[in-house]
């Protein structure tokens, strides 16, 4: 059932009698800019947001700053699902910002200088709906169960004279166990694969955190010792690792987060989030073979077949770093788990 923030009274009676209510917000004009963006407190999925928009310029800018809930800590894939009772024609963004490039890496190859980009202040577009999803126009982002936000913008044309729902949709996400591996220089590589996929990548700390620096877009031989002879649109990196928990988050251009790009990346100029806490793919293209290698100091290599199977997806993994003799141990009890992911 839903229930408009505006009858609050009534709301806070039903929670408080167990009933779970589908939450509306609307939009509270003037909004047409991030700086007058209307609030957005995601509670449940379930919940919406709603306006009316009859042009892509000036008040038919509807921009809303979205905040996800505090849940669980794990990896949780969302939507927002825009649906009208007139004409279909809106168009959901998910906004961000540009960044100034870091200077080329002065360290050539191995190891990065450890400089990144600087994040700007330019309103940019970091994913656009589509009619060609099922279902369409839908905008797909990532959360990890701690406070989020997100700015999110809808525009209509002359014809979408009806009210827009914009309807938040929530799943939870397992991601695939790679291994174990001994700390020190870890590198990933998806050069030389069996595909010519432009992928992006990031890892991220044990609190689903993105470490800085520790992404990569574009590789290249001079700048980030990649094995290829000078470029590629494939991704590459190499990094000390530490013992601990890692997670990898892998898809083709773009993906996006928070962090802006280190100095050893051959793309250094992507769209970045506003805020932490969001990650996201701004791809459509579906079926693409993402496939790598994951070797560490000793030189244990693992290859990791994936696919990106949908619209604006992007596919998770984790790993473990842990310090001999144990790694081989563990290493053996994660073999039997990655076999029957190959099957």
């Amino acid at each position: 059932m839903r229930c408009s923030r505006l009858l609050g009274s009534s709301c806070a009676l039903a929670l408080a009698a167990g009933t779970v209510w589908a939450v509306d917000t609307p939009e509270v004009e003037p909004n047409d800019s991030k700086a007058a963006a209307t609030v957005v407190n995601l509670l449940n999925p379930g919940d919406s947001l709603s306006g009316n928009s009859t042009s892509a310029t000036g008040v038919g800018l509807d921009y809303f700053r979205v905040n996800m809930p505090v849940q669980a800590a794990g990896i949780y894939r969302n939507r927002l699902v825009i649906t009208t009772t007139g004409t279909a024609g809106h168009t959901g963004t998910i906004r961000g910002l540009n960044q100034t490039s870091a200077p080329a890496d002065t360290q050539a190859g191995i190891p990065w200088d450890g400089v990144v980009g600087t994040a700007g202040t330019t309103d940019s577009t970091a994913q656009t709906t589509s009619t060609a999803t099922t279902p369409p126009r839908y905008n797909q982002w990532y959360s990890f169960g701690r406070p989020g936000s997100m700015f999110y913008r809808v525009t209509g044309t002359a014809s979408t004279t009806a009210n827009y729902v914009s309807t938040w949709e929530q799943v939870p996400v397992n991601p695939a166990l790679i291994g174990v591996f001994a700390p020190g220089q870890i590198s990933f590589n998806w050069n030389g694969q069996g595909h010519t996929t432009d992928t992006d990548m990031w890892v991220y700390d044990s609190n689903f955190n993105p470490i800085q620096g520790y992404g990569n877009d574009d590789s290249s031989a001079a700048l980030g010792g990649a094995p290829i002879a000078t470029t590629a649109t494939q991704s590459w990196l190499a990094r000390d690792f530490a013992p601990g928990t890692y997670y990898l988050a892998v898809s083709n251009f773009n993906v996006v987060n928070d962090q802006t790009s280190p100095s050893d990346d051959n793309f250094r100029t992507g769209t970045i989030m506003d805020f932490p806490g969001i990650a996201l793919n701004n791809s459509t293209t579906v079926n693409l073979n993402l496939a790598f290698t994951v070797t560490d100091s000793t030189s244990l290599s693992v290859a990791v077949p994936t696919t990106k199977v949908d619209p604006f997806d992007v596919n998770w993994f984790v790993f473990n770093v842990i310090p001999e003799p144990a790694s081989m141990s563990l290493l053996a009890l994660a073999a039997p788990a990655l076999l029957r992911r190959r099957r």
